[in-house]
Formats: C-alpha cells, sequence, structure tokens
C-alpha cells in the first residue's frame, strides 16, 4: 500500500472505548512500518471551537495517536475543502508502497484471520465481551431465581 488513511472526528472531546479499539486495530492492521505510510486525519473541524479543537489536537497527537506519530505517520486537519483532501493524498501519494502487516500475516506467512496480531485483538476483546455477558446473563437469573423462590 502506498498509503492508509485514518480518520477521526476533532469534534469527539471523549475518547470512548469503541475510538480507542478502532485506533489500536488500524495500528495492529498496519504494522510498525507501514505506518509510516499512513495519516492521521482530524476532520469536523466546523463542529468546534477554533481553540478547543487545536487543544484537543495537541492531546490527540501527544498521547492517543503517538504510536503512529512515532512511526512517521502525518498527522493532518481536513477542513472539508478541496485544498486539504489534496494535501492529505499529497502524503502518500509518492511513497514507496509497503505492505501492511495483516497483508504479511496472511500472505506471506499464511496465518489464518485469528492468528494475526489484528486477529487476535479482536478475539481478545470478542471473549472479554463473552465473558462480560455472561456473568450478567447469571447475575440476572440468580435474581430472577431468588425472586420466584422468594416468599409472597
Amino acid at each position: 500500500m502506498s498509503g492508509v488513511v485514518y480518520i477521526h472526528r476533532i469534534s469527539d472531546f471523549r475518547m470512548g472505548g469503541s475510538s480507542s479499539r478502532n485506533f489500536k486495530l488500524f495500528c495492529n492492521l498496519c504494522g510498525d512500518d507501514a505506518l509510516k505510510n499512513s495519516v492521521v486525519v482530524t476532520n469536523m473541524w466546523g463542529e468546534v471551537d477554533v481553540k478547543k479543537g487545536e487543544k484537543r489536537e495537541t492531546e490527540l497527537r501527544d498521547k492517543f495517536f503517538k504510536p503512529a506519530i512515532d512511526r512517521e505517520a502525518h498527522l493532518v486537519r481536513h477542513d472539508n475543502t478541496a485544498k486539504t483532501a489534496h494535501t492529505i493524498l499529497r502524503h502518500i501519494i509518492h511513497k514507496r508502497p509497503l505492505p501492511l502487516r495483516i497483508q504479511t500475516e496472511l500472505v506471506d506467512e499464511k496465518k489464518k484471520l485469528l492468528e494475526t496480531v489484528a486477529g487476535e485483538e479482536l478475539n481478545r476483546e470478542m471473549l472479554e465481551l463473552t465473558r462480560k455477558q455472561e456473568a450478567e446473563i447469571k447475575q440476572l437469573q440468580d435474581e430472577m431465581g431468588g425472586e420466584t423462590h422468594s416468599p409472597t
């Protein structure tokens, strides 16, 4: 791939679990080497006060997006104009194509999807969600069982 674009809404002032999971998955799919061919784009700048957006952008660059930035990914604003869209493309258009980690793992290493770094992470998350749901079901069953046995 010559490049990959990750888009994040600057208007999201909380970094929720899904945003964290999505960015971690993005990094796992790309792998450390291919991250230098990626562009992290913040959009929705028209939805926020500029000062608040700039503060949020700094936080994102210094903390949340740091793993990709440290591996030479570019952080670019998209303000919904053709000019910034072209800027984003210029960051990747002349890059030397590199395979994504997921490509290397599936094609060269002949791994199954669940054996890849990204697949293992998704599987770990699914197992955790399953454990939480099973615990909730058990708790509800215990509560319902307790109600049916209590005197009325």
